[in-house]
């Protein structure tokens, strides 16, 4: 996470609570030291973010506060929780989880003429996705270039083991693609993920390679459409 965005989010949680929130608490739900979390203050301070600490106590935000309102036309808010609501329904436990917590939070700075109940526009569940709790292995794979191990059983029934440098996730109507560079045939492929039996995050990166590997895939998607469209 950037400093800017942990920035933001230290004074979004410390907007929420009404007691005092410890370094050593904000430390460990940022995944930093404390020794950073002091830095952040300072930096919060300097910008006139009227951030009230006590050693022993914790950190509070000064009353009064408010961080500048995001304004969003009717339009854009149609779309915003559409896509919650889609990401609700199709994405991992955890984006499950922050898609609610955000309409929560669009739902507490409505005005008066709009709420996310206003939106007639949904997005059912008409079936259990069980491979959804994989996909939190492969997103984070994804956002940190990690290399993966995956177990998977093709149309054919033949199951496979399968080392793969995970590049994205792609969200079809009726199934879900994970789009790797795959070791075994080198080259890239999609996978079903209700195919995948087993995923595991091996911890070697590909960080280097990842943005040339992305571009590679996309061009050959690129190919592909324009043949099926020529």
């Amino acid at each position: 996470m950037k400093k800017t965005e942990r920035l933001f989010r230290i004074i979004d949680r410390l907007r929420g609570h009404s007691v005092a929130v410890t370094a050593a608490q904000l430390a460990a739900e940022f995944a930093v030291s404390e020794r950073t979390i002091y830095r952040d203050m300072k930096s919060l301070e300097d910008q006139a973010i009227p951030v009230e600490g006590e050693a022993g106590v914790g950190y509070m935000l000064g009353a009064g506060f408010d961080a500048p309102p995001m304004s969003f036309d009717r339009d854009e808010l149609d779309a915003l929780v559409i896509g919650l609501r889609f990401v609700g329904r199709e994405a991992d436990p955890i984006l499950q989880g922050a898609a609610l917590s955000a309409l929560e939070k669009i739902r507490a700075v409505s005005t008066a003429d709009f709420t996310p109940e206003d939106t007639a526009l949904y997005a059912p569940n008409f079936g259990h996705h069980e491979h959804l709790h994989m996909m939190s292995v492969m997103r984070l794979a994804i956002r940190h270039a990690t290399v993966m191990d995956l177990e998977y059983e093709a149309l054919s029934g033949e199951t496979t083991t399968r080392t793969v440098k995970p590049l994205a996730l792609i969200f079809f109507p009726n199934a879900h693609l994970l789009a790797s560079w795959c070791e075994l045939r080198r080259d890239y492929r999609n996978f079903r993920i209700d195919r995948i039996i087993s995923a595991r995050d091996t911890g070697n990166n590909f960080v280097r390679e990842k943005r040339a590997l992305l571009r590679g895939y996309k061009t050959q998607v690129d190919a592909e459409t324009r043949k099926h469209k020529g």
